[in-house]
């Protein structure tokens, strides 16, 4: 969520402020833009006399690469720094009510929105904000430092950062015009890039057009991306429309979406989350999409093929494992009745008499049947049969339900599971809470029917 309100309530444009505070944030994450590092410097008359650093422990402590790969700052760093909500006790003087200034303010300013809303932190009224970026025409810090002569000696550390930007924005007040312009300076290494500039962000640009159309006039039917489907996320070494152009050119069928046809993932650094939760979705309900990463991707393009071949026809083909029975596992909780109105499967291997059971699944307000329906729920496993799938055993009930769903092409594995015991538990419990007779004598009886049984 990114709140409009300090982003649009206190911008300016144009003001001379000689009192400011310049800010700048180094972040663990993108989308989140959640700080792991705030750099203060605080201007009072036009000079600069405080200079604040804090190392920020992110939500979780969580870190992308890439985000890594700019600022240096690592989780081992700040699992032991305070959290936001406890630097914010300490900055907050120097932003309440003050005049903000930041080089990229569309990013600082809404990452300090997130992270105050992430903690349900107040916003704090601003004086207003200026953004020297802006100022200088959408030049980059470093860029816009090596105009005006500033030091930048440690590019991406949050203190060194803000106090170059609150120099920026003296120049812009005292009218200072740049000793260099922006065509006399060297162009950075792309490795030195901010994550925010737009080589960055070519690097996640979707591809489009003609790169798109699947083309096999010239390429060689040998190797694995022959006319297969593929899909590109995240950030390679090859840039992202170098590497659509080689697999254009080995006949690919580039697409944009994962889907049930797809046959190759591509996945680099800051991979799409959403595409990965689809891709590993589609892997759980049994289709076989194979995952190449940056090492894989280089082998191909070297010619080593040898591994990487995979059918052009994505066939579903469920293995389970006691990984699927855990995942869709569901528990009766605060009294709930989850099986009231539902379509049940019983599995075989019930413990005791089956009519009784069914009389009981009945009485509390489901379903049931001894066959799979597109229709159905949730599917009763006894005990045995988890017993077994956990040392990696397939029963007859497992085996049908694997095949049932490989079998159906229109239906999703979205089945729930739940076993034969959590349903009597509840089922006395309700009982006795209730004063349901009549199910509880159907209870007492199915009881008596498994000590009957022959251990």
């Amino acid at each position: 969520m990114e709140n409009k309100y300090l982003l649009k309530q206190y911008e300016c444009q144009g003001i001379k402020e000689l009192n400011f505070t310049a800010i700048d944030f180094e972040t663990a994450t993108l989308k989140e833009r959640y700080p792991c590092q705030v750099g203060l410097a605080i201007v009072r008359n036009g000079e600069i006399v405080k200079k604040i650093s804090k190392y920020i422990k992110p939500p979780h402590n969580n870190y992308l690469k890439s985000c890594i790969k700019v600022h240096n700052i690592t989780p081992e760093m700040t699992v032991n720094e305070p959290e936001f909500d406890e630097v914010w006790q300490e900055i907050k003087e120097y932003i309440e009510g003050e005049f903000l200034v930041a080089h990229n303010a569309s990013f600082d300013i809404p990452a300090l929105e997130n992270i105050l809303n992430y903690y349900w932190l107040d916003l704090p009224v601003l004086k207003g904000y200026m953004c020297t970026k802006n100022i200088y025409e959408g030049n980059s810090l470093d860029v816009a430092c090596r105009m005006f002569e500033i030091e930048l000696s440690d590019h991406h550390d949050g203190c060194c950062d803000a106090c170059a930007c609150a120099e920026l924005y003296l120049a812009y007040i005292n009218g200072e015009t740049p000793k260099h312009n922006k065509e006399g300076i060297k162009k950075r290494k792309v490795a030195q890039l901010n994550i925010f500039d737009s080589d960055f962000l070519e690097s996640h640009k979707p591809l489009r057009g003609d790169i798109l159309q699947k083309d096999l006039s010239g390429a060689d039917p040998k190797n694995p991306f022959y006319d297969r489907k593929v899909v590109i996320t995240g950030v390679f070494s090859q840039g992202r429309q170098e590497l659509g152009l080689a697999l254009k050119s080995m006949g690919a069928d580039i697409n944009t979406g994962i889907t049930k046809k797809t046959t190759y993932v591509l996945i680099g650094e800051d991979a799409g989350e959403k595409k990965l939760e689809k891709l590993e979705k589609l892997i759980h309900d049994g289709f076989n999409i194979r995952k190449l990463y940056q090492k894989d991707i280089d082998s191909i393009l070297l010619g080593d093929w040898e591994g990487y071949y995979a059918d052009k026809e994505i066939k579903k083909d469920l293995d389970f494992t006691i990984e699927h029975y855990n995942k869709h596992h569901i528990l009766f909780e605060n009294d709930k009745n989850i099986i009231a109105s539902k379509e049940l499967f019983y599995g075989k291997g019930i413990a005791g008499n089956f009519d009784l059971f069914n009389q009981i699944t009945g009485n509390l307000g489901a379903a049931g049947d001894n066959e799979i329906y597109p229709e159905t729920n949730i599917c009763i496993l006894s005990d045995s049969t988890i017993s077994k799938l956990k040392k990696g055993e397939k029963d007859e009930t497992i085996l049908y339900i694997q095949d049932f769903y490989n079998n159906n092409k229109s239906i999703t594995f979205d089945l729930k599971f739940i076993l034969e015991a959590e349903i009597l538990r509840f089922c006395k419990e309700r009982c006795m809470k209730c004063g349901d007779e009549t199910t509880m004598e159907l209870y007492e009886k199915y009881m008596d029917t498994i000590m009957l049984v022959p251990t």
